[in-house]
């Protein structure tokens, strides 16, 4: 995978953060078709409205166009985070064609469900005359570059690897790509090749390491390793969370329990990097109020992270005590 466009890449040592072009049409595509949700007491991103607006002037000719593929949107409905995985299977740039097999793929239902989208992708390229926004707002995504630190990023990974006690597993090189064309408070990790992509919608980060999805790659692997003793010992906690509307992406036990202890892990590390009585203690009332809208292991996972830095182990061999050690699920 090569990019481009020097003006809209930040490098750093084993890290990057791109203006992700794939990433920008498909957004923008989704919000011309159907993509209006924004979070509960937030307003839409300016850059959000700004390309929506332009979009629409430059469609306002072929509404035909635009019905079509609303329809192929209402038709799929699959989740925001399959069509971002799926952007990143794509070239770096116009005209946007496959380059990676399907068995890379983040969500397999992407390869049949999404196999015609890159010809749909091209068409709204051309007839939104994306390239054209892409020009306007471009300013906006170099000013957003600028704000990542890439000096913190290097100390939060060294401190990360450091509290696990492993030795860091890959030689990734880890690129943060800002997504203004979302929702805020929403993210994802994906690799590809020797990349490990974070896609960030505003809120979702703090222009640093985003600890939360590096750690998905770390630790499922770890939570999968154990499977059958993890749907064992977590029974109860997932039947009390399955239905709540923070595991609607997490219907299985191993998935739940992973992104529960990925939370408690990306609190913890943010706590003790602060190093102020204030941050442990945002970080402990976090923890209580993921409990009521489904995600009942991530207090319990936090309770048990002090023991485990108590402990000499190193967290993969350390998973498994914890298990264990989780106590009698309460309401």
């Amino acid at each position: 995978m090569s990019f481009n466009h020097p003006d809209e890449i930040v490098r750093g040592q084993g890290f990057m953060v791109l203006a992700d072009r794939r990433v920008f049409a498909v957004m923008a595509f989704l919000n011309a078709v159907g993509l209006d949700e924004e979070s509960p007491g937030k307003q839409m991103h300016p850059v959000r409205v700004r390309v929506r607006e332009l979009v629409a002037a430059n469609l306002a000719s072929c509404p035909d166009k635009v019905e079509s593929w609303r329809r192929h949107y209402e038709t799929h409905k699959l989740p925001f985070y399959c069509y971002q995985d799926f952007a990143l299977s794509l070239s770096a740039d116009y005209p946007f064609r496959r380059i990676r097999p399907d068995a890379e793929l983040g969500y397999a239902v992407t390869a049949e469900q999404l196999r015609d989208f890159p010809v749909i992708l091209n068409d709204f390229w051309r007839a939104a005359r994306v390239v054209e926004v892409w020009q306007r707002i471009q300013p906006d995504y170099a000013a957003e570059l600028r704000k990542y630190d890439v000096a913190r990023m290097t100390q939060q990974m060294a401190f990360l690897w450091e509290y696990l006690r492993m030795p860091r597993h890959d030689t990734l090189t880890l690129v943060n790509v800002p997504n203004l064309l979302d929702m805020h408070y929403r993210a994802i990790g994906a690799r590809y090749e020797g990349y490990y992509y974070t896609v960030e919608s505003p809120g979702s980060h703090s222009y640093g390491l985003n600890i939360h999805e590096y750690l998905h790659s770390i630790i499922n692997p770890i939570v999968e390793a154990h499977s059958g003793r993890v749907k064992v010992a977590v029974r109860e906690y997932y039947e009390a969370g399955k239905d709540k509307p923070m595991v609607e992406h997490y219907r299985a036990p191993v998935g739940f329990t992973y992104e529960c202890l990925v939370r408690a892990l990306d609190h913890r590390l943010r706590a003790l990097l602060s190093a102020t009585p204030e941050s442990h203690e945002r970080a402990e009332a976090r923890m209580a109020q993921l409990h009521e809208p489904g995600l009942t292991l991530s207090q319990p996972f936090y309770r048990l992270l002090t023991q485990y830095e108590q402990s000499d182990q190193p967290f993969d061999r350390f998973f498994p005590t914890m298990l264990e050690r989780l106590p009698e699920y309460r309401p």
